[in-house]
């Protein structure tokens, strides 16, 4: 039997303690021959704990036992020859997923503002090109650039999924720079019609933001440390997390946090991604998002973008932190 508790006397107690008849609790005194426990400091570990736990002894059913909640992706397949959005909740090598998304409400008014800005084709047809199709609604309406008929090449159907990705990560600003240069390209060869388009596709793409605030992660650059309390105030533990996985956890001095966390997590994270099962990453992913989601004070999440804003937010932290109360003399 795998289970946590806050209080373990009380836990014990009450499978091993003298029984009631008005009280129905599992009696376990009679096929227990091994009580093992092991102490944690913070709601994410002893989340992680346990469910690494039920996936090494309950291989088969491990995922039914999941405690925390699941999120949808955002996947687009760059295999196929032209790509299209779908909602997902596993994890595939060579495909890009993006989230959390907290609600399907929240996951299609981004699709939409995605399919609509960029034109990407929101139908379900197996589209190789040359392969037209009068009947479908979003053929005859222009909503999309028409792959189908071979209104556009995979080449350019590809470019316009890598400004949708931008977008999805919140790059907007890098999108708006390419195409503010590709306008003032147009403009002093005079091809003032082409230029007039782009500008029309520059006012989409501000506008989808205005509309759409939400940013979303690539789960294979979903880079995070879980700075997290540890059994001494002078320690702080921390986990880990490389592409939605956690990695490792370590302990270090609170006091030279700022010297050894940086160079550690260069070091982990430097490393050649290992082989993961994707089942595991995926639950793993959703475990951590959960608390991005709902923040708690005791479990701190930090984006790893470099060593250097690793250490900057190092040393903003322990600046912000309260010095402990001097005893009275």
């Amino acid at each position: 039997m795998l289970d946590r508790t806050s209080n373990l006397f009380q836990r014990l107690e009450r499978y091993f303690g003298e029984r009631s008849e008005r009280v129905k609790d599992l009696d376990l005194r009679e096929i227990t021959s091994q009580i093992e426990f092991r102490r944690t400091w913070s709601p994410f570990e002893t989340a992680y704990l346990l469910y690494v736990q039920r996936r090494q002894f309950f291989p088969k059913t491990y995922r039914k036992m999941r405690t925390f909640r699941l999120f949808t992706l955002m996947k687009v397949n760059r295999k196929q020859r032209f790509p299209r959005i779908y909602a997902s909740k596993e994890i595939k090598s060579g495909v890009d997923y993006f989230g959390p998304f907290v609600t399907r409400g929240q996951f299609a008014r981004l699709k939409t503002a995605l399919e609509r800005t960029f034109k990407l084709r929101p139908c379900l047809y197996n589209i190789r090109g040359n392969d037209p199709h009068p009947d479908c609604l979003y053929f005859q309406m222009h909503t999309c650039s028409r792959p189908c008929n071979n209104d556009i090449d995979r080449a350019g159907y590809l470019s316009d999924v890598d400004a949708a990705i931008a977008f999805i990560q919140g790059k907007e600003e890098q999108l708006e720079a390419q195409l503010l240069a590709e306008i003032n390209g147009l403009a002093m060869e005079e091809k003032f019609e082409d230029a007039e388009l782009v500008r029309r596709q520059l006012e989409k793409v501000q506008r989808a933001r205005k509309e759409v605030k939400d940013r979303f992660p690539s789960i294979w650059g979903f880079d995070y440390l879980v700075l997290l309390p540890s059994d001494s105030t002078s320690r702080t533990r921390v986990a880990f997390v490389r592409a939605g996985s956690v990695i490792a956890f370590q302990d270090f001095d609170t006091a030279s946090l700022i010297e050894s966390l940086p160079a550690e997590a260069s070091r982990l994270f430097s490393e050649p991604l290992r082989p993961v099962q994707h089942n595991w990453q995926y639950d793993e992913f959703c475990l951590v998002a959960n608390y991005l989601v709902h923040p708690l004070k005791s479990v701190e999440l930090v984006k790893l973008e470099s060593s250097t804003d690793l250490a900057g937010y190092l040393t903003k932290r322990r600046n912000r932190t309260p010095e402990p109360a001097q005893p009275a003399l």
